[in-house]
């Protein structure tokens, strides 16, 4: 039998029950009864009972904060499943909302970039705070907005998702097995579009092992080689929830890809700054920082 710590949360009956289009209806139905207040405190009971049934996935993510430096990982690690809770409960709450009420709660901290005319931009980002709510932010600024993702575990689950994403103005780019998806990244791109991906753990093609305060995880390099290939900026974002339970989006200045130097290096030095920007953010409060899968051996 498999020990605790190294059974996948995808493989628990929490995660197999949860993560399905009829629980997230469900949630969406239930967040609208009990409000944003009567959501985030049902978060974070059912955070504190997950955690008291599954110390194997506490560990796993006071591993990972044990990464980014932090000084106190296990007696810390409870308090990132109740921000998590808190954040999936704006997610269900925000779905009953219009695209201008859900933005309402957010400041933008940093400028917004001015891209090249006519052409977009890489926005990338990692699991931590409400990633996809940037997204929503930056697109009310008169940007199209793309986002690129896996499919979920079920169709049901992955249109859900899209049609969540489209109501706030954001189409859904579902990348596949194929070696020619990304394409489809790069043709958003070209067509004006700020296309977002998740960079802080790769589930396929080129990634680099970027160094951390306690150990090495690998960033994604498609960002790098997007920029390489279309000749666009990487905007490094994050959105985080603060105190009195708003969310700011910081932004940071544009990167791109080195194209007077060899393709490995200007991939590889694109990636490196991207990643050092994104973890900066991320120590800034490594308690929003949403992994629950082992980063690192």
């Amino acid at each position: 039998m498999m020990p605790d710590s190294l059974t996948p949360h995808t493989e628990r009956l929490a995660y197999r029950l949860g993560y399905t289009s009829t629980a997230f209806s469900f949630l969406r139905s239930v967040s609208g009864a009990v409000g944003r207040s009567g959501s985030s405190m049902i978060g974070s009971v059912l955070a504190r009972m997950y955690c008291a049934t599954q110390p194997g996935i506490v560990s796993v993510v006071a591993r990972n904060l044990e990464l980014l430096g932090h000084p106190s990982p296990r007696r810390s690690a409870p308090k990132v499943f109740e921000n998590f809770a808190k954040t999936l409960a704006d997610y269900f709450y925000l779905a009953g909302k219009s695209r201008e009420e859900a933005a309402a709660l957010a400041d933008i901290e940093g400028p917004l970039p001015e891209f090249p005319a006519g052409r977009g931009a890489v926005l990338a980002t990692g699991h931590f705070g409400f990633f996809e709510y940037g997204a929503l932010v930056l697109g009310t600024k008169g940007v199209p907005v793309s986002v690129v993702t896996y499919a979920e575990p079920s169709d049901e689950l992955t249109r859900w998702r899209a049609d969540y994403r489209l109501r706030w103005g954001a189409e859904t780019i579902e990348l596949g097995a194929d070696t020619f998806s990304s394409l489809r990244a790069a043709t958003a791109i070209e067509s004006g579009r700020l296309t977002a991906m998740l960079v802080d753990r790769p589930m396929g093609g080129r990634a680099m092992e970027v160094e951390l305060p306690g150990g090495k995880i690998p960033f994604s390099m498609a960002p790098a080689l997007l920029s390489w290939m279309v000749g666009c900026p990487i905007l490094a974002a994050s959105v985080r929830r603060t105190p009195n339970g708003r969310y700011t989006v910081s932004t940071n200045p544009l990167v791109v890809a080195d194209r007077s130097l060899p393709r490995d290096e200007s991939l590889a030095d694109c990636t490196r700054r991207v990643a050092e920007t994104l973890i900066r953010d991320f120590q800034r409060d490594p308690l929003q920082w949403y992994h629950f899968v082992p980063l690192s051996p």
